[in-house]
């Protein structure tokens, strides 16, 4: 299996510039591929059903060719979901940390 890196995601409680709001997980967030270090923020609203360790802990993000491959084995922290058109993101626990993975259609 192949992983590229693609981001850093970095929870905050602080207002920021947000791109975008994820109503499902009740999440703002930065565009991580217009920051120059590849950093997304992340802020939570209180009511976000998101897992507390994604709200707390700085997560790696890596693109994968094929997501059901890549998590054969893992340990879920958060199922398989869809926050836009043709991408797939899911996150696993390794090593006591949250991990995310993501597969953009081609």
């Amino acid at each position: 299996m192949d992983y590229e890196f693609s981001h850093i995601g970095i929870p905050t409680t602080e207002d920021k510039e947000w791109d975008g709001f994820y109503e499902p997980g009740k999440i703002h967030y930065t565009e991580f591929d217009i920051d120059e270090y590849k950093i997304e923020w992340v802020k939570f609203d209180d009511d976000s059903p998101m897992p507390e360790m994604i709200k707390t802990l700085p997560h790696v993000a890596y693109l994968v060719d094929n997501m059901e491959k890549a998590l054969k084995g893992k340990k879920m922290l958060v199922e398989t979901f869809s926050p836009g058109e043709g991408v797939k993101v899911a996150f696993i626990v390794h090593n006591g940390s949250p991990v995310e993975f993501m597969e953009i259609a081609q």
